[in-house]
């Protein structure tokens, strides 16, 4: 609305001027077969920016999740994502202020050939709640979380029991253990060993002891997270994770992803596949609340998966075409123009990295004659990226509490999206 009302205006200010043009400019001009121009121009532009997704260079990413700003300094860690926002819609504002072009040009007659180089910068838009409120820095921050922590939050056992079978013992150790020290009400309600059929409740052990027939068991030794012993006396109060950690695991060299048996001829108990980690699996989701998934995610990113942190503060494009243009003459002073050409597009999506790509762009508009060597213009563009919207290799940040193994010296990003943009020009045109 704001474009095609501003042509309007122009359009009809020229043509009331238009009859008092002076006719010996206009013979002058006509005479003149060729000449050489400048140009320069406000370009305002509105962001057409669609699909906008960025994951890790690896594809190991499985969900995206903004920063959580609180007013205060910006820093990053864990905690200060906004783990309740699975994988927010990345938009773009439009661009009214950074938006200039410059063109230098032949003529001969009608026809025009230039070289178009042109700026526009899309700001990111803040996700939910930001949306109506002034521009922040914390608008630009990503994390790029990983199988561990979309499970959790997508609430999905299975998958999350597989991925956790991938994990090494000592990595599973290692979270525990910082849930046993920063989080005890959370440890307390992972793998709670359950009471036996005799008395007493499971204790963690190296081995699951189970009855043999004709044989009895004195114990309940148990190396299955949440299990239940044989028909031997437990304990008076049932044990969790940091107990299963230490005397199943012994630390994560045993009984990881699955638990052992007592090798007796006739056992009343197997282990099956990749039973610890499903039992882990399971009470991770179904035991915690929605707090402490969140807290659980955010650990397991931070000791075990390791994640990526982005920044994109904006979108810009530096855009070089060569138009072709005619001018089509209707009046002396007023004269419609229509251009098209190819071109290339820098685009920037991470700060100080940028990639070229193919580009097109398309025009319309009208010119009048101020003087001589003087025409102003007003008109619209589309400008349209071409190929397959893939931009690699865009550096990542990592968390400052991050503690996992991971390694990190070549993490980049993949950001994918189709881009294009419509706008206005409103310049004039120096000939000599």
């Amino acid at each position: 609305m704001f474009l095609r009302s501003a042509v309007m205006s122009l359009a009809v200010l020229i043509a009331s001027q238009g009859v008092k043009a002076d006719d010996e400019v206009s013979a002058v001009d006509a005479k003149r077969a060729e000449y050489f121009y400048v140009g320069l121009d406000y370009s305002p532009a509105f962001s057409k920016i669609r699909d906008f997704s960025i994951k890790d260079s690896n594809e190991k990413s499985r969900a995206l999740y903004p920063y959580l700003d609180n007013g205060d300094v910006i820093k990053l860690e864990s905690n200060r994502f906004d783990w309740h926002a699975l994988n927010p819609r990345i938009r773009f504002q439009d661009n009214m202020l950074i938006a200039m072009e410059g063109s230098v040009g032949y003529g001969v007659g009608n026809a025009r050939v230039e070289i178009e180089v042109g700026y526009e910068r899309f700001k990111i838009r803040g996700t939910g709640s930001r949306l109506n409120r002034e521009d922040s820095e914390a608008d630009a921050i990503y994390l790029l979380a990983k199988e561990l922590a979309y499970d959790i939050a997508t609430m999905q056992p299975d998958r999350l029991a597989s991925a956790l079978a991938e994990v090494s013992g000592k990595d599973i150790a290692n979270f525990a253990k910082t849930i046993e020290v920063l989080y005890p009400g959370i440890d307390k309600k992972v793998c709670v060993t359950k009471k036996s059929e005799q008395e007493g409740y499971g204790e963690y052990y190296y081995i699951t002891q189970t009855e043999e027939s004709g044989k009895t068991v004195y114990n309940n030794h148990v190396s299955l997270c949440g299990g239940r012993g044989g028909n031997g006396q437990g304990g008076n109060e049932p044990q969790h994770l940091q107990h299963f950690v230490r005397w199943a695991l012994e630390d994560g060299i045993r009984n990881w992803p699955t638990s052992t048996s007592e090798n007796w001829t006739v056992v009343t108990y197997q282990p099956l596949p990749n039973d610890n980690a499903e039992a882990v699996a399971k009470d991770l989701i179904n035991e915690l609340t929605s707090e402490e998934k969140v807290i659980v995610s955010g650990l397991l990113a931070k000791t075990i998966e390791g994640v990526g942190v982005v920044e994109i503060r904006s979108l810009s494009s530096t855009s070089v075409t060569v138009n072709v243009c005619s001018d089509i003459s209707v009046s002396n002073a007023v004269v419609p123009y229509i251009c098209v050409g190819p071109g290339l597009s820098f685009i920037g999506v991470v700060d100080g990295h940028t990639i070229a790509k193919f580009a097109y762009r398309l025009k319309a508009g009208l010119s009048y004659k101020l003087s001589k060597e003087v025409t102003a213009f007003t008109g619209g563009f589309y400008h349209h990226v071409v190929g397959d919207g893939v931009y690699e290799d865009l550096p990542l940040r990592h968390l400052a509490d991050d503690i996992s193994l991971a390694e990190h010296a070549k993490d980049t990003a993949i950001a994918s999206f189709d881009m294009s943009y419509v706008g206005g020009e409103f310049g004039v045109r120096l000939a000599f």
